[in-house]
């Protein structure tokens, strides 16, 4: 018996857009354009598993994961443009399918991962110390550069995170893990147990990370601490972010 294809309602539309910010997951294509002076809608919402699979689809994917049990689910519908979603029907390919569902599962993630935003605070604080990397010329001395051996984070981090990020976590252990260590003692003399504060958040909020996604991996757990602590302190530097995080891998609240 076919089911029927569910009139999305607008609020499952703007979800399902909002989730892969407003860009097709597949391709490089915005998915509203402007004519004449109005915005157009340039995309298609697509069931990753069919909604009424054909017999040669049914065999194709009997072995395959799913992301529900109803086709219909929004964990089983992603925004495409009109072209990629074409392609990706006609026909189905199981290396295309095996990619889409990797994004949507990658785009879930990410989802859960802004819900628990709401779970961990951050002090005020930090703000100073991320306005003092982004927007300060920070002078960095032979000191303050050969402080710390960066050999030390190999001990810290596995094989699940990349050779590049872990060379951007070494770099900015050995540039900035004094200077951002002062400015904390120097935080401390204003509003004590500031430093302790903040690190039982950004130690609570990797624990929820590790708790949300069992299989996560250090990779992931990096990115979305920097996301989590440039969003939450409303900043625009991930630069910023990344080096403070880098230090609370150093100081042990990550990882």
């Amino acid at each position: 018996m076919s089911k029927e294809r569910e009139a999305f309602t607008e609020n499952d539309k703007l979800v399902l857009f909002t989730e892969v910010d407003g860009m097709c997951p597949l391709c490089p294509n915005a998915l509203m354009y402007e004519k004449k002076k109005q915005n157009r809608k340039n995309f298609e919402i697509a069931h990753i598993y069919p909604l009424n699979p054909k017999k040669e689809e049914l065999e194709l994917l009997k072995d395959e994961e799913k992301l529900s049990t109803d086709p219909n689910d929004l964990e089983n519908l992603i925004c495409l443009c009109v072209s990629c979603h074409t392609k990706f029907d006609k026909p189905r390919t199981i290396e295309e399918y095996k990619e889409l569902v990797a994004i949507k599962k990658t785009l879930l993630r990410e989802s859960k991962d802004r819900l628990l935003w709401n779970d961990t605070k951050i002090e005020s604080e930090i703000v100073e110390i991320i306005k003092l990397l982004s927007e300060e010329d920070v002078d960095l001395t032979k000191e303050d550069i050969l402080a710390y051996d960066p050999k030390e984070i190999d001990r810290k981090v596995n094989n699940t995170i990349t050779p590049l990020t872990k060379r951007k976590i070494k770099r900015n252990v050995q540039d900035y893990f004094n200077i951002v260590k002062t400015k904390f003692v120097e935080l401390d003399k204003i509003t004590p147990l500031t430093t302790e504060t903040i690190s039982s958040q950004i130690k609570t909020h990797y624990l929820l990370l590790c708790k949300e996604h069992k299989d996560i991996n250090q990779k992931v757990i990096f990115d979305s601490m920097v996301n989590w602590l440039s969003k939450r302190a409303n900043q625009s530097s991930d630069e910023a972010s990344e080096i403070l995080i880098s230090y609370f891998v150093q100081n042990c609240e990550v990882f």
